[in-house]
């Protein structure tokens, strides 16, 4: 078997080139935003570009890298050393265990390639190895940006598993067309690389939104609950923190108001920790903040149009009560059966037109901040979303309202728990129907 080589981005641009030219050059070879070319090539630090390469392609790579203006450069991962004898008692282990934990000691990172590891853990990118090998050995590893296989253009075989709760996709073709491949690129190793250049970075596509079974709803707040134990600590400081910081502003005059523009920043954040959480790495109190370094102005932007909305159904309930209260005649302290009555129409209609609302809310801090989606465009996917699992969500806020209500009784000790889950239960709600 040939070595496989890594294709590794220094984080410096080669002198010469103008950083513009070199994002929008790299994001035209990769197929990605310029938000997220702009991210790889401005962070200043050691980024794995392609992974799992012979030597003729990786230099193909580095080739072409170098000519838009990358400094780039092989790497060979250390493969992990098996005894040369190992006994294992039959059914002392579960399957996998063993090449999990063998592979966690390597000083290599799964993830990124760093050769740094230091007591099971990833300086680069914060993973811990062996709870990410752990993950990628079920099967349950959630991918940000799922890529789809490229399709064969010649008659060779491959095969193609979809894990459905990730959304992730993987290929594996015959030797035959691996060679085949190879050996016709070696012929011009400066030519521009193929169309799989663009499958570690590229953006990814959704599946949905899709319609799932109503009883999601229940699995949602289930698998909300699992982030939260990963790191409890974690997410009870980061919950206190900001319900500390958003109560103190809620009393500055006009600041409270504003919060609302906040607030899908904040959400932005958590989905990040609970992405960093379902690719093997932890959630850190740092996630709280993290929104604001990841498309701040669309998130912004989702909380104005929320916050427009809000005033707007808020007017249209004002003039509904107010012209109730105008043809019945006197005023809210004159209370009685009829004023109730009328009453009852407003706020009906006002009911109404806040769930609308809240549908196109609901998901879009998550589509942007993970999925680099326009703030308008994301609303829409949110409301579609919501729409076609009505079902499910009406189990989900039963559920989760019981929930609340339980975890208010001992001293609302309980929503300390609950809270987290809850807000964790976005991010697997948004897997389940967005990748299903």
């Amino acid at each position: 078997m040939s070595d496989q080589f890594k294709v590794v981005f220094s984080g410096t641009i080669t002198e010469g080139f103008e950083p513009e030219s070199v994002i929008t050059a790299f994001a035209e070879k990769f197929k990605c935003s310029d938000a997220k070319a702009r991210g790889l090539v401005m962070a200043g630090k050691e980024t794995p570009i392609k992974s799992g390469l012979d030597r003729v392609k990786a230099e193909r790579y580095v080739a072409v890298l170098t000519a838009i203006g990358l400094d780039v450069k092989l790497v060979a991962p250390q493969p992990a050393v098996k005894p040369a004898m190992a006994f294992e008692l039959e059914g002392d282990d579960e399957p996998g265990v063993s090449n999990v934990v063998a592979a966690s000691e390597s000083s290599v990172c799964p993830k990124c390639g760093s050769q740094e590891v230091a007591d099971d853990r990833c300086p680069d990118c914060k993973i811990v190895v062996s709870k990410y090998l752990a993950i990628q050995e079920s099967g349950q590893a959630f991918t940000s940006a799922p890529v789809k296989a490229p399709e064969s253009s010649d008659n060779n075989s491959s095969t193609l598993s979809e894990n459905s709760s990730s959304g992730a996709f993987t290929a594996s073709a015959s030797a035959t067309s691996y060679d085949d491949s190879a050996a016709a690129s070696s012929s011009n190793p400066y030519q521009a690389p193929e169309a799989d250049l663009s499958q570690e970075y590229e953006e990814g596509d959704l599946t949905g939104p899709v319609s799932v079974p109503a009883s999601h709803g229940w699995s949602w707040l289930a698998e909300g609950f699992g982030h939260f134990k990963q790191n409890p600590v974690a997410w009870i400081v980061a919950l206190v923190i900001w319900v500390i910081i958003s109560s103190v502003l809620s009393f500055i005059p006009f600041v409270g108001m504003l919060l609302i523009l906040v607030y899908p920043i904040i959400t932005a954040g958590f989905m990040l920790g609970c992405r960093e959480q379902a690719e093997g790495g932890d959630f850190e109190i740092g996630h709280l903040f993290s929104g604001f370094r990841n498309n701040v102005g669309q998130l912004v932007l989702v909380g104005l149009l929320y916050m427009v909305g809000i005033i707007v159904v808020s007017v249209i309930i004002g003039v509904l009560i107010g012209s109730a209260t105008f043809f019945i005649g006197g005023g809210v302290e004159q209370m009685g059966p009829g004023m109730m009555s009328a009453l009852a129409l407003p706020m009906l209609v006002g009911f109404l037109l806040f769930i609308p609302l809240i549908m196109a809310y609901w998901f879009a801090p998550t589509l942007v901040a993970l999925n680099d989606i326009p703030a308008i465009e994301a609303m829409k996917l949110s409301f579609s979303a919501c729409l076609k699992n009505v079902l499910p969500f009406l189990l989900y806020g039963l559920i989760a309202l019981i929930l609340f209500i339980v975890g208010t009784i001992p001293f609302a000790l309980g929503l300390l728990i609950v809270m987290p889950m809850a807000i964790a239960s976005l991010y697997t709600s948004y897997r389940d129907i967005f990748y299903n």
